[in-house]
């Protein structure tokens, strides 16, 4: 550095002290709203409070999904804009379906202008087909996004989606899959996630249709989009379900020993985490177990085949506790890495309830396991989550997780409580320390969670008021980005308008713990 650039700094950081000394530093507690997160609120399509804000979609189809707006993935920039994509009731000109939305906003929440239109991209034809877009990951500057598309004449028949979007919102249509182009037809199937390695390749996650019912689905594709090879594991045991997956985790893992002079290779490992249907109980309540299926490449391999290594086969499958009763229905769509290899699973564990002195009826907690990379489950929860004990009608689940670079998971999804004047349900966030205590510096309570909610803001007190979070990211600053749902009565006795939520949590990987973050770029 340069003796001007010297004096200037020394400046600057004289200056800083100073305002410091002049002024108390802000509270910025880890799980607390980043309100610079900040559109302008109060008006449509706008509502919340500093960074926490409902955005509505609303494409104006007719009912009975009038203004229902689902948001299903999102990734956060390296310049802090964040993508979210979704589906959207839209009105066509002879019908009204699903359509898929890609919506990118600036670090403050605001529109991004500069892609699509007004910072939005459509897919699909509300006349001809129904689209659900269902992940999106970044490659290079452009954006890989996954679903499934269906016939608006023949709802039982998905098909896979898959393409690309450039950095100005335009669909680069050569590289689509599915019914939007003849490039690849992949019919009775479905995408889930989608994930991008280092070199560009494509990974995708979902499910395909056979006469034994749905089958863990995993498809390969080049930096092009061109189709390698795929793989489907029939794990159900029913054709009236099957099995699915719902996310993927693709991590590198340094060569090991395995004891008496045995060393595993150094390896990427993939690792899909779905669910698996299994039956019904006599209750009537479904059995359905999570399932990871893992696949490994070495060094010395182009593509992966099944790890034989994990649980002796490449599957492993976890029935969660049950709760008060005997029987469990769990539901796994979330995975983040584990250090050395293995992964971390969370979801649903529902259950017939006998709390609360009433009839016994289905409620649910949150389901949490961690798996080592031999497929050996070395931690396994099902408890209650974040407000009050799972008594008939609460429920509670993760939707996704996030490993934060100090080891640590975030988790999301719903919080339910039955409380008087209270909604029926909240976004929940918790975070647990890597051994999975929870991080007591996280939140407000010192249980290490956060209850996010716009419960009784203004214009948003409605009653029937459900919230939860379905996704989580670090940005570049290490803040917590979330997005979910929220829906509400508009006049009749069930929640029948959905909105996006997107939120922004202050985190300690966040520059300057001294309340002055608002002076760092975004």
């Amino acid at each position: 550095m340069r003796h001007s650039e010297w004096k200037a700094h020394g400046l600057r950081a004289l200056a800083l002290g100073l305002a410091c000394a002049a002024a108390p530093a802000l509270a910025n507690v880890d799980g607390t709203l980043d309100t610079s997160l900040n559109p302008p609120l109060g008006g449509f399509p706008y509502f919340g409070v500093p960074g926490l804000f409902d955005y509505a979609i609303d494409q104006g189809g007719a009912s009975p999904y009038t203004n229902n707006d689902s948001a299903n993935a999102m990734l956060v920039q390296p310049d802090g804009k964040i993508v979210v994509v979704g589906t959207s009731w839209a009105s066509g000109t002879t019908r009204s379906s699903h359509i898929g939305v890609i919506e990118r906003f600036l670090a403050d929440g605001t529109t991004d202008t500069s892609f699509g239109i007004a910072g939005r991209v459509l897919v699909g034809n509300p006349d001809n087909d129904e689209t659900y877009l269902q992940s999106v990951a970044l490659q290079g500057s452009s954006l890989i996004v996954a679903g499934i598309w269906t016939w608006a004449t023949n709802l039982g028949n998905d098909n896979a989606l898959l393409f690309r979007v450039d950095t100005h919102g335009t669909v680069e249509t050569p590289f689509m899959v599915g019914g939007f182009s003849t490039a690849l037809q992949i019919a009775d199937a479905g995408f889930n996630k989608v994930v991008v390695d280092s070199a560009s390749d494509i990974y995708t996650a979902g499910y395909s249709n056979a006469l034994s019912g749905a089958r863990v689905d995993v498809n390969f594709f080049d930096t092009n989009g061109a189709f390698r090879y795929s793989y489907n594991r029939p794990l159900g045991t029913s054709t009236q379900d099957g099995a699915r997956g719902y996310d993927a985790v693709l991590q590198f893992v340094p060569a090991q020993s395995c004891g008496n002079g045995c060393v595993i290779l150094a390896h990427d490992e993939l690792y899909v985490v779905g669910t698996a249907f299994q039956g019904v109980y006599p209750s009537g309540l479904a059995n359905h177990d999570c399932v990871i299926v893992a696949f490994r490449r070495t060094i010395l391999q182009n593509d992966f085949s099944i790890d034989t290594l994990f649980n002796s086969g490449g599957t492993l499958t976890i029935d969660f506790p049950m709760g008060s009763s005997n029987e469990g229905d769990n539901y796994c769509q979330a995975a983040a890495s584990r250090p050395g290899g293995g992964v971390v699973i969370g979801g649903e564990n529902v259950f017939i309830s006998t709390l609360g002195g009433g009839t016994p009826g289905p409620a649910s907690n949150y389901a949490l396991a961690e798996v080592d990379s031999v497929g050996n489950v070395t931690r396994q929860d099902a408890f209650a989550f974040f407000q009050e004990l799972p008594t008939p009608g609460i429920y509670n689940g993760i939707y996704d997780i996030v490993r934060e670079p100090s080891g640590k998971l975030v988790v999301t999804g719903y919080a339910s409580t039955s409380t008087i004047n209270n909604a029926p349900s909240d976004v929940g966030v918790i975070r647990f320390n890597p051994d999975f205590t929870r991080d007591a510096t996280f939140g407000n309570n010192g249980l290490g969670s956060a209850i996010l909610s716009l419960d009784g803001q203004g214009a948003l007190m409605f009653t029937g008021q459900r919230e939860w979070g379905s996704r989580l990211a670090l940005d570049s600053r290490g803040r917590i980005v979330l997005i979910g749902e929220r829906s509400y009565n508009i006049g009749g006795s069930n929640p029948n308008d959905y909105d996006w939520l997107i939120a922004r949590l202050n985190n300690s990987d966040v520059i300057f713990r001294d309340g002055l973050d608002g002076v760092v770029p975004n």
